[in-house]
């Protein structure tokens, strides 16, 4: 994991589980690559609590974590590939999956270890590849997952050492003087979510999954709304790609059925702090010019 001589813009995405990449942020990775940003995806855990052989859950005698574990590494590296991901780095801590408590969550899994050796690694990885933008889940990590809502503790916690100590060094040709990534949650405004729903439940009936409303936002909350038209394609590919799970399976076919609808990824901007006025269209806004 070397960084580049010469630089690029570089993006870096902080996501928990393999398959959340694609639902949340492909078409962000996928534009930024073809933009010629340095996309850097971190995923956190080895998603080897989702779905096993025959759609089995944990626990059912069919359920063998390690294979999970080792198919979602490969689904991974395949998603990435039609994202066009510059850089992949799976940190491979402990699923946490979905227990009914969070009593029943293994203490050695991600959500439940020690944070202060996550967070340095983290840090470490900011540094080596001086992300321009950040891009993680916000503070009730997005669905309420104890691994999504530990992965926004721990970026953060990293992103706030690093502003402490006066950013990210420049480049030594000192063009750029040191500085600060700017950080983003991703999001999902309300009515976008009620326009998803309206058309799946037109298309798919009253029963199919459908993401529920209460993970969106207000609509006046949402700081950045990126237009992912052009690489819908690629994120329903990456979707594709994590063929074993059967989440990534619903939401493949709720894209796959929304049309025009949607076609846009949203975030809220945690620092700089938002200050009001026009929504962004591009996350690198005020950064330095992209490719």
């Amino acid at each position: 994991m070397t960084a580049p001589q010469t630089r690029r813009p570089t993006l870096m995405v902080v996501h928990a589980h393999p398959d959340d990449e694609a639902s949340q942020t492909g078409g962000t990775l996928a534009r930024y690559a073809a933009a010629g940003v340095r996309t850097v995806l971190v995923t956190c855990t080895d998603g080897a609590q989702g779905d096993g052989a025959g759609s089995s859950k944990p626990g059912h005698r069919d359920h063998e974590p390690a294979q999970v574990a080792a198919r979602r590494s490969r689904e991974l590296a395949a998603s990435g590939a039609a994202l066009g991901v510059s850089d992949l780095v799976p940190l491979d801590y402990p699923d946490s999956g979905v227990p009914d408590s969070a009593d029943d969550i293994d203490p050695r899994a991600f959500s439940k270890m020690e944070g202060e050796p996550v967070v340095r690694r983290l840090e470490a990885l900011m540094r080596e590849y001086r992300p321009d933008v950040i891009v993680t889940y916000p503070p009730n990590g997005f669905s309420y997952h104890p691994d999504h809502v530990r992965t926004h503790e721990l970026t953060v916690a990293a992103f706030e050492r690093i502003k402490r100590s006066g950013g990210l060094p420049g480049e030594e040709d000192g063009r750029h003087p040191r500085s600060l990534p700017k950080l983003y949650y991703i999001a999902v405004s309300l009515s976008s979510l009620k326009a998803v729903r309206a058309l799946a439940e037109a298309a798919l009936g009253p029963d199919a999954w459908i993401p529920p409303l209460d993970v969106a936002v207000d609509d006046d909350t949402v700081t950045a709304a990126v237009d992912v038209s052009d690489f819908w394609p690629h994120k329903l590919r990456a979707l594709a790609a994590h063929a074993s799970q059967a989440d990534a399976a619903a939401l493949l076919r709720l894209f796959s059925l929304s049309g025009d609808v949607g076609r846009v990824e949203e975030y809220v901007r945690a620092h700089p702090p938002w200050t009001g006025g026009t929504r962004e269209s591009d996350l690198f806004e005020g950064v330095r010019e992209t490719p």
